[in-house]
């Protein structure tokens, strides 16, 4: 091991001794700008794939938590080392051995085994999670190799 990884690795450990002393608001804002990256993320993706489908992202409503989220974001104002401080928070928090990709693989499943017989979703009504499972029916079954693989 290279001494440039034991640096690391002894700077992690420090980060993690320090987020488990992080006190709970802390905690919680780091846990909601990550959840505000990942709906910026999640509405991305949707947005891009909806055009190649042959559908108007326009048209789907839930898609306005995304730019909410960016807005929100961008007040912050987000940064990398913003980034980095709120995984150094978060990280002990992770260790959930698969359990986070069970939970949001079980409401798309059934969502992506509806959209398969090639029915559509009401774009103006349709959740983010419904929006996914048909942009991506393949991504449920992604998330359930990845559960299993932890398991």
């Amino acid at each position: 091991m290279s001494i440039i990884n034991q640096h690391i690795k002894h700077w992690l450990a420090r980060l993690e001794i320090k987020a488990a002393a992080t006190p709970w608001a802390d905690r919680h804002a780091a846990h909601h700008r990550n959840t505000r990256r990942a709906v910026v993320e999640i509405c991305a993706v949707i947005r891009e794939q909806l055009p190649l489908m042959g559908f108007d992202p326009a048209l789907a409503v839930s898609l306005q938590r995304g730019e909410q989220a960016a807005v929100e974001l961008a007040a912050i104002p987000d940064s990398e080392n913003l980034w980095a401080a709120d995984a150094a928070i978060t990280r002990s928090d992770q260790q959930d051995d698969g359990a986070t990709a069970t939970i949001i693989a079980a409401p798309v499943a059934p969502m992506a085994t509806h959209f398969r017989d090639g029915s559509e979703p009401d774009l103006a009504h349709a959740s983010l999670a419904e929006l996914f499972a048909f942009c991506f029916p393949q991504g449920e079954r992604a998330l359930r190799r990845e559960a299993l693989a932890r398991a």
